[in-house]
């Protein structure tokens, strides 16, 4: 039996992560951030489910944060409440964080040396290059 990943994402609030469909559906609502129709959305081509599928997909969508939806008639607006990069990121710090069991950038470089940490020296070498990043305050 395939082991299941930790499906609730913490640099989301405890967020439960996408699936692959959903992650289709959010790819669309995150290419339209002024909100867009699920009128739109049942007529896009990509998806091939059945409209009450769709329903089911968007409802899925909402109920985990994604996206928040207004009634318009018929229809419901559908707005992303996490953006698409932020979503990324927050998977790969739970993929960082599951592998190495912390997320600090010190043991990360540490791990892709070769070594399971860095000197005292070394860590703050690092950090300050982090911070400097951060800042925009690399010069060349």
């Amino acid at each position: 039996m395939r082991k299941r990943r930790n499906e609730d994402l913490t640099y989301l609030n405890g967020r439960k992560r996408l699936s692959a469909t959903e992650f289709a559906f959010m790819q669309l609502i995150w290419d339209h951030p002024e909100g867009i129709s699920s009128e739109e959305i049942y007529s896009d081509k990509q998806f091939t489910q059945a409209q009450k599928t769709k329903s089911v997909i968007l409802f899925n969508i909402s109920e985990k944060g994604y996206v928040r939806n207004i009634q318009k008639g018929r229809h419901h607006i559908y707005f992303p409440q996490v953006g698409k990069i932020e979503y990324e990121q927050a998977l790969l710090m739970q993929q960082i964080m599951d592998s190495f069991g912390s997320v600090s950038f010190a043991k990360l470089v540490a791990a892709f040396c070769g070594r399971s940490q860095l000197t005292e020296k070394e860590t703050e070498r690092v950090e300050g290059l982090l911070e400097d990043i951060k800042s925009g305050g690399i010069e060349e």
